[in-house]
């Protein structure tokens, strides 16, 4: 099928990169969108800064509204709901508001079935070219069953410049203050222990509340 205005979505981490790169091998002029939460990691947002032809979208509220509001990330495995609200606020609706107003048909991502059983089972179901009925835009994932090696492989042999997070130890570059998956707090005790010590008190602060009144205020 033709399209007449793809976009690379752009998070500043490696899957991401090589999309960019593959894509644009082929077609020089796509452009990139990055969804600046806020609170990405400032290696993250200084990456992005200097990929050409990159449009930087921001959410109309905060993260730490977010947070006040719905509560921190959820653990899909432990979340009732369909997704956490910070990633609907921050990225989602931003998002969609570009693509429906610039006529966006397809969107290039860089997930892959290495990511996690919920990313493998969603390739497995749609595979990597997909109609997404709801937002009337068409997805696809040209590196969805490459692994984590072969990733670093292709960095290493086109000599790319990749976000420095990654050199501090990072195995994901999202949202620093991201409590939606299992090593969060290992990991932000390594990249930035200060924000750990804010999150886990204000979470003593909402378990204090929600012991004292039965819910979260």
């Amino acid at each position: 099928m033709e399209h007449k205005n793809p976009i690379v979505a752009f998070s500043g981490g490696k899957d991401s990169l090589i999309t960019l790169h593959l894509v644009r091998s082929i077609a020089p002029d796509t452009p990139a969108v990055f969804n600046n939460t806020g609170v990405e990691f400032p290696e993250t947002t200084q990456f992005c800064r200097t990929i050409p032809n990159l449009i930087e979208l921001k959410p109309e509220i905060s993260f730490w509204e977010c947070v006040e509001r719905y509560g921190f990330p959820r653990i899909k495995m432990n979340n009732p709901y369909r997704g956490n609200q910070c990633c609907a606020y921050l990225k989602e609706k931003p998002a969609l508001k570009y693509y429906k107003e610039h006529g966006i048909d397809l969107i290039f991502t860089g997930m892959t079935m290495a990511e996690s059983r919920q990313r493998m089972l969603h390739f497995k179901h749609r595979g990597p070219y997909y109609f997404v009925k709801t937002q009337g835009i068409w997805k696809c994932s040209p590196i969805f069953d490459w692994t984590e090696g072969e990733v670093w492989q292709y960095i290493d042999h086109h000599q790319l410049a990749y976000n420095a997070i990654y050199d501090r130890g990072a195995r994901r570059c999202g949202c620093g203050p991201c409590t939606a998956y299992l090593s969060w707090k290992k990991s932000l005790a390594q990249l930035n222990p200060k924000m750990l010590r804010q999150i886990l008190k204000m979470q003593g602060q909402a378990q204090l509340e929600f012991d004292c009144q039965g819910e979260v205020i």
